[in-house]
């Protein structure tokens, strides 16, 4: 009997459940669903984003709206928040959101489970980041929570494809090939489209050629396919490589010279006069926006009567209006042509506070003006150094630049400031393989004066510290073939005369009366012989107290020293050189950078005691 009994209030408890569960999916129905798109690896930091699915939110009511994400601790049972101060993530008009989720490392900082909360903002008003627990979740979500395991998210992802040379600046007719794993396809489009969704897209078999031009770019943009389920999109870039026979490779150039406020209507002939000067100091310019100081009209006078590579920037804030008429600008410069080399969508936008949803916005509005172009036109877009980039940021960038100013903005020694530089660029390109990367700012001020930097140090802007700075960036560039833009052409007084720190007017190879700074005059006359061209000399010690010894000489040449105004300090001819097995005496020198010149050899000698 008591059976009988078990098996009638079991067949009751299951009919209640299943009627609770029906009725749960009526209501879920017209519930907000989280759709989760991209989440860091295990044991890394980086941006997660997202979707939410529901019929209710709208772009007037969706500010009132975010997304929580919590990870649990494995030393407790608490959700923490990822990050201590914006714990609330917004999610934008057309429910995309993003959030940085900065718990990474091993052990007990390796969390795979990451929870995500769709909620209303005044739910949470007044709580601080950190102090958002599990526990006081109960009640405060719309819909359900959203729990990603991201070891099964990435073993469940398909890889786009991987070219056979890596992007870059490459020799022409090189051929390229795209590989997959077993069981998958590949689509791909050489015209800048998506490969998801363009009539253009074909299907990659090993028979397809594709070759780096010698003019040009070739950009392949791919994905791989199985099953239904497709990669990320990978936007692959070739660029022609050139002899560099210039010092720079590339210059930051702004034109708002003497005082001249941003946004000054500079005609086309005082524009053709400032860019003037810079034809024979660089290959390429950068400019930062398409609006006044001559920026319509830059791209035009640099290619067509300078023979200069430009890469457009389109100047991108909070602000929707400007930045419709920052890419109308850049409608009008393609208009007037020829076409520029590249196209640069925001500059630093993780510091300005522009979302990833607004930055991939205007991303796509600058592909629909390129796409009626007759050529194609690579487009990028450029943050600082450590930022983390929105993958659907990403998947819309045929190239990154990288910003880096160690030393100039951090604690960095003024002795590590070029090593720091370089490693932070190999460690920023190699992350984001196998799209091009380029060094798209650096520099240091050679004036200003002693400033704070994070932690409370100090740092001191100095011509000695910007000339050694500029003088290692050189010499690396030159030997590794590194596609760079220094920071900068010409001194920008209005950046500090609007509110910037006083520093920022000071990073300028040219003041503004269109000369060269003197400090800079030796290194930049020096900076094109190409040193591995030639016998290499190399001074040790340096730096150098009193005495130092040159190897490497070549045959029979007599030895000057400059100073950093250009002027010959020391000379030593041919014999007495021979003679005292190349040891210089510089006892007599003050402390400072020099340049040993000996033969058609160069090298960079710096004198401390």
């Amino acid at each position: 009997m008591k059976k009988n009994l078990s098996l009638k209030r079991a067949a009751c408890i299951t009919i209640v459940l299943w009627l609770n569960v029906f009725a749960m999916s009526i209501q879920a129905a017209g519930e907000p669903e989280i759709v989760i798109s991209m989440i860091p690896a295990l044991g890394t930091g980086g941006v997660a984003e997202g979707r939410i699915a529901w019929s209710e939110l709208t772009p007037d009511n969706a500010g009132q709206y975010a997304v929580i994400a919590m990870l649990r601790a494995s030393w407790g049972d608490d959700y923490v928040k990822p990050t201590n101060d914006n714990y609330l993530s917004a999610v934008d008009g057309s429910g995309y959101f993003s959030i940085n989720i900065t718990t990474g490392g091993s052990g007990d900082y390796a969390i795979d489970d990451v929870s995500f909360f769709f909620v209303r903002r005044t739910t949470f008003s007044g709580v601080a980041g950190s102090s958002v627990k599990y526990g006081t979740m109960s009640g405060k979500y719309l819909g359900q929570p959203k729990t990603v395991k991201r070891t099964q998210f990435w073993s469940e992802r398909l890889l786009p494809p991987v070219p056979n040379i890596m992007p870059g600046f490459v020799g022409a007719g090189e051929n390229i090939t795209l590989s997959g794993q077993p069981g998958e396809s590949i689509r791909y489009t050489v015209d800048g489209s998506d490969p998801l969704t363009s009539p253009t897209a074909t299907a990659y078999t090993s028979g397809t050629s594709l070759k780096t031009p010698a003019n040009g770019a070739l950009l392949v943009k791919a994905v791989t396919s199985k099953s239904g389920s497709y990669s990320s999109v990978a936007s692959l870039l070739w660029l022609p490589r050139e002899p560099l026979n210039t010092s720079f490779w590339g210059l930051n150039v702004s034109l708002a010279l003497n005082g001249e406020a941003f946004g000054y209507p500079l005609t086309e002939e005082a524009t053709r006069t400032r860019l003037a000067p810079l034809a024979h100091l660089t290959k390429w310019i950068r400019t930062h926006g398409t609006l006044n100081n001559g920026l319509p009209h830059i791209n035009r006078i640099a290619k067509n009567e300078l023979n200069l590579r430009t890469m457009i920037g389109i100047y991108i804030t909070n602000d929707d209006a400007a930045n419709s008429a920052q890419i109308q600008g850049l409608r009008q410069i393609l208009e007037s042509g020829p076409a520029p080399d590249l196209i640069s969508v925001g500059n630093e936008c993780s510091l300005a506070g522009v979302s990833p949803a607004k930055l991939a916005a205007c991303i796509d509005a600058v592909r629909e003006v390129v796409k009626s172009q007759p050529v194609v036109i690579p487009v990028g877009s450029v943050d600082i150094a450590g930022a983390a980039w929105s993958m659907s940021v990403l998947e819309r960038l045929d190239f990154i630049g990288i910003n880096i100013y160690n030393g100039t903005w951090d604690a960095t020694p003024e002795s590590q400031m070029v090593a720091a530089m370089k490693q932070a660029y190999v460690d920023e390109a190699a992350k984001y393989q196998p799209k091009m990367a380029l060094l798209t700012e650096t520099g240091s001020p050679y004036s200003g004066g002693t400033y704070t930097v994070g932690g409370g140090q100090t740092q001191t802007a100095s011509i000695p510290k910007a000339v050694a700075y500029l003088s290692g960036f050189l010499e690396w560039v030159r030997a590794e073939d590194i596609p760079a833009f220094y920071f900068e052409a010409y001194d920008e007084p209005v950046k500090s005369q609007n509110g910037g720190h006083p520093i920022e007017r000071y990073f300028g190879i040219l003041d503004g009366n269109l000369q060269i700074h003197p400090f800079y005059q030796a290194i930049l006359s020096t900076s094109v012989i190409r040193l591995p061209d030639k016998t290499n000399m190399n001074p040790y010690p340096n730096p150098v107290k009193d005495v130092f010894t040159l190897t490497g000489l070549p045959p029979g040449a007599a030895m000057d020293i400059y100073d950093l105004s250009g002027k010959a300090v020391k000379s030593q001819d041919a014999t007495t050189l021979q003679n005292s097995g190349g040891r210089i005496d510089i006892s007599d020198l003050p402390d400072g950078i020099y340049l040993v010149k000996a033969g058609t050899s160069v090298c960079k000698i710096i004198k401390s005691r």
